[in-house]
């Protein structure tokens, strides 16, 4: 019988897996997606809170800065992997957003009680959606910079192919781009595994069915959603 194989295509990960490699599974990864940085000049100290949406927000948005930034400067972000970014970093995160969506994470903001006359930056790459910044700006001072672009990774790998015709092999994908890189060079049927929401009714959108979505918006989420997937399945073989 094959091997169980874990396919991850997002740019990079910091997830050990050391759970399914228990179960001997193998994990490879296949980035399908590379981000570059923009080349612009940020000046934090106009501002009383920098809002992130993204690990990559905060690591382009360091490269970019023209001056040291003011203590005083409050930071806010979406999820704990931003949050540790930020304190690496040395800088405090004063707000962590658990639900990585735009309406939840303006909501939240929103019953901050941030007074009118602060001024706010929102950090994001050019994929972002734009209703996050637009909900903002109904009811407080905010700016946007686009601090990175997200590319498709152009090469196509045969071993891959090889891989994915295995019916015990499972592709991860952790944004829409990462699907439609994926899909524009390699021939996927089925075993689709989609970090969330956003990312599966994409899939969706597409015409394609995925196996499952992770019930929590991260790699630790995606291990424990095929953990679960693959005991049913061997306990419904042995039975």
């Amino acid at each position: 019988m094959n091997k169980t194989n874990i396919i991850i295509t997002g740019e990079d990960y910091d997830y050990g897996f050391n759970e399914l490699k228990a179960m001997d599974v193998n994990i490879f990864h296949y980035p399908m997606i590379y981000t570059l940085g923009v080349d612009i000049n940020i000046h934090p100290n106009m501002y009383n809170y920098i809002i992130f949406t993204s690990k990559n927000g905060v690591k382009y948005f360091l490269k970019n800065v023209s001056t040291s930034i003011n203590s005083n400067i409050k930071f806010i972000c979406i999820g704990k992997k931003t949050a540790e970014v930020l304190k690496r970093n040395n800088l405090n995160p004063d707000i962590v957003v658990r639900r990585n969506y735009s309406k939840f994470m303006c909501n939240e903001i929103k019953n901050m009680g941030i007074s009118k006359n602060k001024k706010l930056l929102l950090i994001q790459g050019n994929l972002a959606k734009k209703e996050l910044f637009e909900c903002l700006s109904e009811s407080l001072d905010v700016d946007h910079k686009i601090v990175y672009t997200t590319n498709p990774v152009e090469e196509k790998i045969d071993d891959l192919n090889k891989k994915i015709e295995n019916e015990n092999s499972y592709v991860v994908f952790t944004s829409p781009s990462t699907f439609n890189s994926f899909i524009n060079k390699y021939n996927l049927k089925k075993n689709i595994i989609s970090i969330g929401n956003t990312t599966t009714d994409h899939i969706r959108d597409k015409g394609f069915e995925p196996l499952m979505t992770a019930k929590m918006q991260s790699y630790e989420g995606i291990s424990n959603s095929i953990i679960e997937y693959l005991n049913k399945k061997i306990n419904h073989e042995l039975s």
